[in-house]
C-alpha cells in the first residue's frame, strides 16, 4: 500500500510565523498549522532569574478559536491525503460487497491485486496503454487462475477485521479429487489409515464417528465445496478474462476523455460485480454454499445459520473471506432459493427414462 505524499514548504521560503501557509494546489501543510500551535503555547521568550529567586510558574493560554480552526484543518488535511484504504473507512454495505466481489478476482480497475492495494486515482491509467495494459494484465491473471483452480487451487485477495487486504488459498478441482479419495479411504479404513494426520479413534463407538465424519468431510467438502466449487471458480476465470478484454475497446476509444473513463470504469466494474454473484448463487457457489450450510450442533437448519452468522467470521472458511452484511445475507439467500426453483424445473423437464420403446420401421 502506497501512501500519498504530503506536501512539505520549505520554511525559509515561507518565514511568517504564526501564519497558516497554503502550498502551490491550495493544499494546507501540515508544517504550518503545527507552527501556529507552537506559536500560541509559547507566548513569551524564557527571562533569566536571580539566583535563590523561585521560578514563576509557567503561562498557559486558552485554546483560541484559531487554534480550533487550525486543528480542525489539520483533520481535514489528513483525510484529503490519507490513502485509499483509509478514506473508505465508512462504508455501507453495498460499497462492502462490492469491494469483496472486486478483490475475489482481477478486473477492476482500482484494484491491483498482485501488489495487494486499491487506489483511487491511478496514475498510470491516465494513458492509453496504462488502461488497456491494466485490462489485457487482468484477463491473463484470469487466464492463469483458471489453470490454477483446475489443478490444486488459486489465490484469492480478502479484507481482515482490521480493513487490511491479505491473501488466502481456494482449492482446486484436481486437489479436491485426491482430498475425495483419501477422506473416503481414511473412512472406509474405520480410522486405521488417517492421512490427514488425525487421532486414531479407540473402539467401536469412536470408529464409526470417525467414519460417518470422514463421509461427510469427503461428500460435502471435498466434492460439493471443493469439486463443485473449483468447477464454477474455473467458469468465473474464464468469463472475466473474456470480460476484461471487452473492455480494452471502450478504453481505447471513449476512454481517452475523463467522463468516458470513469463511465467504463463505472459499467465494468459493476457488471464484473453482477457477473461474480450470478456464479455465487448456482448449485455449488461460494454463495449457495453459505446459504445451504447447517449446523447440528446447534440444530440451526440450512438459511438460518447464515442468517445468524456475524459479520466477521474468522473460524469457518466458507464466511472467512466475506464479510457476510446483512445485505450479503439477504441477496444471497434470495437468489440462492430462487436458483434453487429454477433448478428444480429444469431438472423435472429432463426425461431420464423414455416412456416407450422406439420401434424401428
Amino acid at each position: 500500500m502506497n501512501f500519498q505524499n504530503i506536501p512539505f514548504i520549505d520554511a525559509v521560503s515561507q518565514n511568517q510565523p504564526g501564519t497558516i501557509k497554503i502550498s502551490s494546489d491550495n493544499q494546507i501543510n501540515f508544517q504550518s498549522i503545527l507552527e501556529v500551535d507552537c506559536t500560541a503555547v509559547i507566548d513569551d521568550p524564557p527571562m533569566a532569574q536571580p539566583p535563590g529567586s523561585v521560578l514563576p510558574l509557567p503561562r498557559t493560554t486558552l485554546t483560541s478559536p484559531s487554534r480550533i480552526i487550525a486543528e480542525k484543518d489539520a483533520v481535514a488535511a489528513y483525510k484529503k491525503q490519507a490513502p485509499p484504504v483509509l478514506q473508505t473507512g465508512q462504508i455501507n454495505d453495498l460499497e462492502k460487497y462490492m469491494d469483496d466481489q472486486l478483490l475475489s478476482n482481477p478486473g477492476g480497475d482500482h484494484y491491483y491485486l498482485d501488489e495487494q492495494k486499491v487506489v483511487s486515482h491511478p496514475k498510470d491509467q491516465e494513458s492509453f496503454w496504462g488502461r488497456t495494459g491494466k485490462d489485457v494484465s487482468d484477463a491473463f491473471s484470469n487466464i492463469n487462475n483458471f489453470f490454477k483452480d483446475l489443478f490444486f487451487g488459486s489465490e484469492i485477495k480478502y479484507r481482515d477485521q482490521n480493513n487490511q487486504i491479505q491473501e488466502a488459498h481456494q482449492r482446486g478441482c484436481i486437489g479436491s479429487i485426491v482430498d475425495f479419495f483419501k477422506d473416503l479411504g481414511s473412512a472406509l479404513s474405520f480410522g486405521a489409515w488417517r492421512p490427514d494426520g488425525e487421532t486414531a479413534p479407540q473402539g467401536v463407538v469412536k470408529r464409526a464417528g470417525f467414519f460417518f465424519s470422514k463421509v461427510k468431510e469427503a461428500v460435502l467438502g471435498d466434492l460439493v465445496q471443493g469439486v463443485f466449487g473449483s468447477v464454477i471458480h474455473m467458469g468465473e476465470d474464464i468469463i472475466f478474462a473474456g470480460w476484461n478484454l471487452v473492455e480494452t475497446i471502450p478504453d481505447a476509444t471513449i476512454g481517452n476523455l475523463k467522463a468516458g473513463e470513469r463511465l467504463t470504469t463505472e459499467i465494468f466494474d459493476k457488471g464484473q460485480v453482477s457477473l461474480d454473484y450470478l456464479t455465487d448463487i448456482l448449485p455449488g457457489g461460494d454463495a449457495w454454499i453459505r446459504v445451504h450450510s447447517a449446523d447440528l450442533k446447534t440444530l440451526e437448519p440450512p438459511i438460518l445459520q447464515n442468517l445468524n452468522t456475524p459479520e466477521n467470521n474468522a473460524k469457518d472458511s466458507r464466511w472467512n473471506y466475506v464479510r457476510n452484511t446483512p445485505f450479503r445475507k439477504t441477496i444471497e439467500t434470495v437468489g440462492s432459493i430462487l436458483m434453487d426453483i429454477v433448478s428444480l424445473k429444469f431438472l423435472g423437464k429432463i426425461e431420464l427414462f423414455s416412456h416407450e420403446r422406439r420401434n424401428k420401421t
